[in-house]
């Protein structure tokens, strides 16, 4: 563990150790994660789109979820119709 002095700013300086096991460069991002343990830094993924698929875990489909609400929706709309045009009749 080491430490890190905070400016007047609220900057502190990441050790050189650190930037270079971590793959920290000069412009790099980083993302601040507050927990009840406190404060994590780690380096933000250069595509966070890509970082983030997979996240989810777990044996489901969202495309077949959507296939499945959007077949639902489709009978109760078909329902409806079918409902209203009895009325006219």
């Amino acid at each position: 563990m080491e430490a890190a002095q905070v400016s007047v700013k609220g900057q502190i300086l990441i050790p050189k150790r650190i930037r270079e096991k971590c793959g920290i460069k000069p412009g790099s991002k980083v993302l601040l994660l507050e927990s009840k343990e406190g404060l994590l830094i780690k380096p933000a993924p250069d595509n966070p789109i890509e970082a983030a698929c997979g996240f989810i875990q777990g044996d489901f489909s969202l495309t077949g979820d959507l296939i499945q609400e959007h077949g639902t929706e489709a009978h109760l709309l078909h329902s409806r119709s079918r409902k209203a045009t009895r009325r006219r009749i």
